[in-house]
């Protein structure tokens, strides 16, 4: 027990004294509009950050729940190794220093993990008593597991494929109904919002090109994810133990599983290494079964206790709000967050802030400051939830404060062809940018020279077809935008303009200009806005061959 007060007591004292990364902040921002689904993720962390935030209006708050389930993790992975060994258990989860520092950061992660670990616990209580009782509860768990990231669907089916037995027993199929009926509302919010989770994660993050420097990133990214000091002990004995049951193997399964899905994963693009997630668990357990039968390996362990520990305090003092940032960390999450909010509120006032392609810099001002803000997302970033969420709608016509982006030299070459200046940081009168229409369904051909048809539905919120009619913004063109090699090539106005998008569906003849290349693209459509040259993204990317 003193163990797990530790572990805790140091999640608690981290998670009240450390600024939100950014990607907590986004979550944060989840929780103010509860839904079943979102761009991004399931809606498991917002739940969780909402009932924290409720207790305490704070980073705290944010966290709270995120501590508790980590910290109920270790002690269910515990359970999970039949309590052969404490010491070593205790050095094994120690040696993975993202279990003890990630711990406290709210990110789906975590739930996941939890979850996991409950869905191996009650598949060894399915496998004992194989009742409809127990079917229910893994059914219930699995559906916990699929609401807390889309990792869950990795997890579930390699568990399957290492019991082909399972499919057998109609348990199972009473465990999957229950599993189907509870994640039908996330699966309806997806078909109502045209699957964006599905677009995003399986097309829209793919690279342009593969680069072997993905796959050996990957690679070397996996020993340090698994431990700093040892990982690459901890994954030779987790590969090198061979499991003494259908739970066991199960582990392995999702362990192998998921190392052999993201590598494969290497050549669509970068993998982030926490992606393998899933592995962690398994990791623990079978790591530290292998050592127990193997004594002479244990001194490895506990010879590099030491070194984690002292690598895992630096990490956990640096973030911490106490200590003053260093010059040479590149992206700097959790330091000065509050006075950069106070300053740009100092600039904009109590006027809601549009911050142009970072959803990272919305979510913590809004945090921070208090004050509602936007992402307006360009061609030269990527969709994200404020593409989904109606904060643009209450913006629409209002005075507001636009934080554009800083390099305008990337830009000149694309504005000055189309006689655009680059817009400046300030406050603009009747804003206007309409990314929550959404264009589908899009068929594109060449039927003469030059000249592309595009057939399209459009998807428009009701509130906006008013808005289009006004002559305030009737004229707002809208614009194929090509891509090559994942890099904006040009912009080009369809000759449409809002004003005759009113119904469900749109017919385009866009004459190309002469001077764009014949070769395959990748296109979106978009929309104008307020700042020239920064429309909003208003469809998924499509492939269009110029010849």
């Amino acid at each position: 027990m003193l163990f797990y007060s530790g572990w805790a007591l140091l999640s608690i004292i981290q998670a009240a004294n450390t600024e939100l990364f950014d990607d907590e902040a986004y979550y944060w921002v989840y929780s103010r509009f509860i839904d079943w689904g979102y761009f991004d993720h399931p809606p498991m962390i917002a739940a969780l950050v909402k009932a924290g935030y409720a207790i305490f209006n704070n980073e705290f708050g944010v966290r709270l729940f995120i501590v508790i389930l980590n910290t109920a993790t270790i002690f269910f992975v515990h359970k999970l190794t039949h309590r052969k060994d404490d010491t070593l258990f205790y050095a094994v989860a120690g040696s993975i220093a993202v279990a003890q520092v990630g711990g406290m950061i709210a990110v789906p992660d975590t739930p996941l993990l939890f979850f996991m670990v409950l869905f191996y616990w009650l598949y060894q209580r399915f496998l004992q008593y194989n009742n409809i009782f127990n079917a229910i509860l893994l059914g219930v768990c699995m559906a916990c597991l699929l609401y807390s990231k889309y990792h869950g669907v990795l997890v579930i089916g390699l568990v399957l494929l290492s019991n082909l037995k399972l499919f057998a027993n109609k348990n199972t199929y009473v465990s999957l109904l229950v599993c189907l009926a509870l994640f039908v509302p996330h699966i309806y919010w997806q078909y109502q919002h045209n699957f964006p989770s599905v677009q995003f994660h399986l097309f829209e993050r793919n690279a342009a090109d593969y680069k072997f420097r993905f796959t050996t990133e990957y690679l070397l990214g996996q020993l340090v994810f698994a431990g700093p000091v040892i990982g690459w002990l901890l994954l030779w004995a987790a590969f090198r133990y061979k499991p003494a049951s259908a739970v066991e193997r199960a582990m392995k399964y999702t362990m192998a599983g998921t190392y052999v899905v993201f590598l494969i994963s290497t050549y669509k693009g970068r993998v982030e290494a926490n992606w393998t997630v899933t592995a962690l668990i398994p990791i623990m357990v079978l790591s530290h079964r292998y050592f127990v039968q193997n004594y002479q390996l244990q001194k490895w362990v506990y010879r590099s206790i030491p070194i984690t520990l002292l690598l895992v305090v630096a990490v956990r003092l640096y973030i911490m709000s106490w200590f003053p940032p260093v010059s040479w960390v590149e992206r700097n999450e959790f330091h000065g967050n509050r006075e950069w909010a106070n300053e740009m509120h100092n600039k904009a006032g109590d006027l809601p802030v549009v911050f142009v392609n970072t959803y990272q810099q919305a979510s913590k001002y809004w945090f921070y400051s208090g004050v509602p803000a936007l992402s307006m997302n360009s061609p030269y970033y990527r969709r994200n939830n404020y593409n989904l969420w109606p904060v643009e709608d209450s913006l629409i016509g209002k005075t507001v404060y636009v934080d554009v982006p800083r390099n305008s030299k990337d830009y000149e070459w694309l504005f000055k062809p189309n006689g655009w200046r680059f817009p400046k940081a300030g406050i603009y009168h009747g804003y206007y940018s309409f990314s929550r229409v959404l264009f589908t369904g899009i068929k594109c051909s060449v039927k003469q020279k030059g000249v592309v048809q595009i057939n399209t539905s459009v998807s428009i919120p009701e509130n906006y077809r008013a808005c289009f009619q006004q002559p305030a913004y009737s004229e707002t063109p809208v614009w194929l935008v090509l891509y090559c090699d994942g890099e904006v090539k040009t912009i080009i106005n369809t000759g449409t303009t809002v004003q005759k998008l009113s119904g469900s569906a749109l017919e385009l003849h866009i004459n190309i200009p002469a001077e764009v290349a014949a070769k395959n693209y990748k296109a979106r459509l978009c929309i104008g806005t307020i700042l020239p040259g920064f429309p909003s993204i208003n469809s998924t990317e499509f492939e269009l061959c110029l010849n």
